[in-house]
């Protein structure tokens, strides 16, 4: 995602990191706006599917916590917990 100057400067002076723009970007509701612009909202409704669909992520990063995958020519031969 490209960003202009004028975006990039509102950024840091508001405190916004790419991940949060990224975030914003994803789960936005979406309308339009002057000059053909397209606004990305990310208000309540938007947060709670976030979170929603987050959460499953963060179960599979605890799980995925202390473990190893052996690979050989691209084939998974074994796994295993630290």
């Amino acid at each position: 995602m490209q960003m202009a100057k004028h975006a990039e400067v509102r950024a840091r002076q508001r405190g916004f990191s790419m991940k949060t723009i990224d975030m914003i970007w994803k789960y936005g509701r979406e309308s339009f706006a002057k000059g053909g612009a397209i606004k990305y909202f990310f208000g309540k409704k938007e947060y709670k599917e976030a979170l929603t669909e987050n959460k499953e992520r963060v179960k599979i990063i605890k799980r995925a916590k202390n473990s190893t995958i052996v690979v050989i020519n691209g084939t998974i031969i074994t796994i295993y917990k630290v």
